[in-house]
């Protein structure tokens, strides 16, 4: 049965349950937020006028109720008319109370004092959203992640006492050549070809590959007359048996020698190796003529942590002690507060084994409608324990695309992530609450288990989530809560209630 109120039907409890829940405030008249784009419906919307709101693709961040407080009658009930509009709202589009990561305003001027005075004021919905995510928006949020390790660095400098530091020195040898000095020398005059005599030393530089095979060989010496021609006879005769060796790996490195003319015995001189910056940092390397030095260095930031502003992805992989073997990662628009702090995780865990981290962006900025399940693209893997080159390619993935709409390819990047590393261990998920994977049909292939980190929760859980998470024996974890046993008909995560219904979960009032 239909009540009547003041000439307007009884409203919806989803209608009820927003009016009640959401911020009521007063102001003389109403001005537009410019900070966000936004679109507006006057009272008289319609169903036409709803389907332009962007709610696949685009978060809606806000949505203000605005009337005028002025009335010519006392019988006249404003709330009743305020329900009216809600409830007209949200029976064209239910789908504005699933999942409501939004504030609801309703907002009542009172800088008017007749009707005809009123009508120059607003009346209707403004409904506030986020910008459509490009690769100009991630270039602002990759200077957003950068200050927020700076942060993080001022901070440990500041805590600098706290640390735990081991040293456990390492093997360290320089490239051993192939080839004796009288067996370069006879080769080089074989090959060398240039026809002007040169008395003295010309000094060389080659770049050598991990392997040991020359890449690029610089000939120095303003005053000597073929250096292309020796350049090209180096790069052919040197060759070693392996690159730079630390520890267990191999790199490149940068050796440099000389060549006596005329041609002798002995004329080819290797007289050092340049070991790149990087290195000597991470392995705390002295460098001598004959040997190199190198050290292993443990960290433990186990005294920092408390003292170190975190979020949920290390709060999760802290608490959890996780040592993932792959981690899945969504780089797309308004995530960087959260990629921030996986790479803090690595920075202050010291990860001992490498580890495959899969970075998504969504497609590298590729349309909407040309988005295909399973190939929608913006996948950048690398395997490493190594803060700088994990962030690096992190970086990567950010400068190629910022997501665009709101769905995301997270199960085309799991299961690119399942192919290239092929893990035995704990999988990781760090996923957008706000936002839910367009290609969930992708894990009819996947078998294994996963771990979803979600961020944005403190509105709320995404029941979409909880109901995957149901149906394919994912955990979930947020800040404080994880999530493993979703069997039951009610849990309350963080002090919310949600329901398990035939149709699925739902967040209680």
């Amino acid at each position: 049965m239909i009540v009547l109120v003041n000439g307007l039907r009884a409203q919806s409890p989803e209608a009820l349950n927003v009016y009640d829940t959401a911020r009521h405030t007063t102001l003389p008249q109403y001005t537009f937020d410019s900070r966000y784009e936004y679109l507006v419906l006057p009272s008289s919307f319609s169903k036409d006028d709803i389907r332009r709101l962007p709610f696949t693709d685009r978060r809606i961040l806000k949505i203000d109720l605005v009337y005028t407080t002025f009335r010519e009658s006392k019988e006249f009930d404003q709330k009743q008319l305020d329900l009216a509009r809600l409830d007209k709202l949200i029976a064209i589009n239910p789908q504005i109370v699933v999942n409501k990561f939004f504030d609801w305003n309703i907002i009542g001027q009172t800088g008017c004092a007749s009707s005809p005075a009123c009508l120059e004021f607003f009346h209707g919905f403004v409904i506030y959203y986020e910008e459509y995510f490009t690769k100009k928006t991630a270039l602002a949020e990759i200077d957003s992640v950068r200050s927020d390790l700076s942060a993080l660095d001022q901070r440990i400098g500041e805590l600098q006492k706290l640390l735990k530091v081991d040293y456990q020195r390492i093997d360290c040898e320089y490239p051993e050549s192939v080839y004796s000095a009288e067996y370069l020398a006879e080769q080089l005059e074989k090959i060398y070809d240039c026809a002007e005599s040169y008395k003295g030393r010309v000094f060389f530089e080659v770049e050598l590959d991990y392997n040991g095979r020359p890449q690029e060989v610089t000939v120095n010496g303003n005053l000597f007359p073929c250096k292309e021609r020796l350049a090209f006879a180096l790069k052919y005769i040197l060759k070693w048996k392996r690159g730079l060796v630390i520890g267990r790996k191999q790199y490149n490195v940068l050796a440099k020698g000389y060549v006596s003319f005329p041609i002798k015995k002995e004329s080819v001189n290797i007289t050092s190796f340049e070991i790149s910056k990087n290195l000597v940092e991470q392995y705390k390397m002295l460098q001598q003529y004959s040997q190199c030095v190198a050290y292993e260095t443990d960290t433990s930031y186990v005294d920092i942590l408390p003292k170190v502003n975190q979020k949920v992805v290390s709060k999760a992989l802290f608490r959890n002690r996780w040592s993932p073997d792959l981690v899945i990662v969504d780089v797309t628009g308004s995530m960087y507060p959260f990629t921030a702090d996986l790479l803090k995780w690595i920075k202050l865990s010291s990860l001992k084994k490498e580890t495959d981290f899969v970075f998504f962006n969504d497609g590298n900025d590729l349309p909407t409608n040309q988005k295909v399940i399973g190939k929608t693209g913006g996948l950048y893997h690398i395997k490493t324990n190594d803060f700088g080159v994990a962030k690096e390619k992190m970086f990567e993935a950010m400068r190629a695309g910022g997501g665009g709409d709101l769905p995301e390819n997270n199960f085309e990047a799991l299961l690119h992530g399942e192919k290239v590393a092929k893990p035995s261990g704990e999988v990781v998920m760090i996923a957008d609450n706000y936002s839910y994977p367009r290609d969930e049909q992708l894990l009819a292939r996947y078998s294994g288990k996963l771990k979803i980190i979600l961020c944005h929760t403190e509105k709320g859980l995404n029941t979409q989530y909880l109901d995957l998470a149901r149906k394919y024996g994912f955990s979930l974890h947020t800040l404080q809560t994880d999530i493993l046993d979703l069997q039951k008909e009610m849990i309350s995560i963080e002090g919310i209630s949600y329901k398990r219904e035939p149709s699925g979960f739902v967040r209680l009032r």
